[in-house]
């Protein structure tokens, strides 16, 4: 029982809990920093994919603004209006 009582003894053990103990702590961390860098991953690729189909709408709304500007010049510039239902003319395709 000489070995319980020595100072040698507690030091070491001490030594070995704080061993076991960071290695744990390494080991969560290296965890977590791996499921962190797949959510990273998985977040670049949605805003490259929103980065794509903000483009695509922007070019969607350039097209509609381009009609709608084209539309409202006709009706101030050039007097044109949309016809009346009686000045519109229904016409079949022959087969």
């Amino acid at each position: 029982m000489q070995w319980f009582i020595r100072p040698r003894f507690w030091l070491g053990s001490l030594f070995a809990v704080a061993t076991i103990l960071t290695s744990l702590f390494v080991i969560e961390t290296a965890y977590q920093t791996r499921q962190l860098y797949s959510a990273l991953q998985e977040t670049r690729a949605e805003q490259g994919r929103l980065t794509i189909e903000w483009g695509r709408l922007l070019l969607e709304r350039g097209a509609l603004a381009a009609d709608l500007r084209i539309d409202a010049m006709a009706r101030s510039s050039m007097d044109l209006s949309s016809p009346k239902p009686g000045q519109i003319l229904m016409m079949e395709r022959p087969e």
